[in-house]
């Protein structure tokens, strides 16, 4: 049976390290195409770097290897490297050189150097409200007809979300450490409009079986993100007739003529298993 969306979170996507997505460019010239994120989590942080193709050309993106990125929190600069492992599927990324964990309250700026141009963004880092819990119950409608047997098990989270500040937040949901959608082009973020004060038994994507492991991470994110995000909405939406508003690249907060997102984001998780 059709999973349903969840209701209360809009839907976007977002190019990163763990997948690759492509935007629908207006543009028929290659552009740059520059993501990246710094997480409060101590770890090499990254940047992805590429090169949409030209509007006949066969194929997607291509990587950018020959960039110079550095990150810097206005007293600290971290110098990024491209693919050190080296891996094919890593081709494009950047990992800073040391590990480091960005701080709430501060702002961290990007500077990416390419073929002699020279591309800048910044974003701030907010607190993300903790996961209360996760509990596992049983989809009557799946369970009686499941897409994937033994699949129908879903996944809530609990939390409480601060009403006196705004925020903004993206969510990701796993299964057994891989990364689950309920569409191949989903992204699920929100706004505490969006989200009452006591966020009891939001589901989740996807469906699980006994003995899996489901994990929800959830990310800080700006009023920036947000908006880039939204406007990523308004993308996949325009059904390109002859009666839709033509195609608008996504606002973003790279300058200097590249497309994608800078993000910093605080990270919470939390993870249960599918037992009787």
């Amino acid at each position: 049976m059709k999973r349903y969306i969840i209701a209360i979170l809009a839907m976007a996507v977002l190019a990163s390290c763990e997948e690759t997505v492509q935007l629908d460019l207006k543009e028929t010239e290659p552009v740059v195409i520059i993501d990246g994120l710094v997480s409060d989590q101590f770890k090499n942080q990254y940047v992805k770097v590429s090169r949409s193709v030209d509007f006949y050309a066969e194929g997607t993106s291509k990587a950018i290897t020959n960039a110079t990125v550095s990150v810097t929190d206005g007293t600290t600069t971290y110098n990024y490297i491209h693919n050190p492992t080296p891996d094919p599927e890593n081709d494009g990324l950047y990992f800073s050189e040391v590990r480091f964990a960005g701080e709430v309250g501060k702002t961290y700026e990007l500077t990416v150097q390419v073929d002699g141009a020279t591309y800048t963004a910044e974003d701030s880092l907010y607190p993300v409200t903790a996961i209360d819990s996760l509990t596992f119950i049983i989809n009557d409608d799946e369970f009686e007809e499941p897409e994937r047997e033994g699949y129908y098990y879903e996944m809530l989270f609990y939390a409480h979300e601060p009403q006196e500040t705004e925020d903004f937040y993206l969510f990701k949901f796993y299964r057994n450490d891989t990364l689950v959608l309920d569409s191949p082009t989903d992204i699920y973020f929100s706004n505490d409009d969006l989200l009452a004060e006591e966020i009891n038994g939001i589901p989740t994507a996807s469906f699980y079986k006994m003995g899996d492991t489901g994990t929800v991470e959830m990310y800080s994110i700006s009023n920036a993100g947000f908006i880039y995000y939204n406007d990523l909405i308004n993308l996949l939406q325009s059904d390109g007739g002859m009666f839709g508003s033509p195609p608008v690249n996504p606002r973003t907060n790279v300058k200097g003529g590249a497309l994608g997102f800078f993000q910093a984001s605080s990270v919470v998780s939390e993870t249960i298993k599918v037992e009787e």
